[in-house]
């Protein structure tokens, strides 16, 4: 699995646009390697999520201090509903 590199840029939301755009082929490719394997489309689904909510805490616990971590959340929460 090869993951394009980010562009420079300042822009957090066009920066969060590219990293989608990266892990896309490759997320796309697990999911369906799952499902094939036999596990239910939905299953497949909601153990990614999980696994992305758990990065997500894992990465803001690694940040330090209580502020960060709660920034950290927060800014995952303000990204995801500008990406949707």
């Amino acid at each position: 699995m090869t993951v394009a590199p980010p562009q420079r840029t300042e822009d957090q939301l066009d920066r969060a646009r590219q990293c989608r755009e990266a892990l896309r082929i490759s997320f796309e490719q697990l999911a369906n390697e799952a499902v094939g394997a036999g596990w239910d489309e939905y299953d497949v689904a909601l153990a990614l999520s999980e696994l992305g909510k758990k990065l997500v805490q894992t990465t803001a616990e690694s940040a330090g201090s209580e502020a960060d971590i709660a920034i950290a959340k927060a800014l995952f929460e303000i990204r995801k509903s500008f990406l949707t």
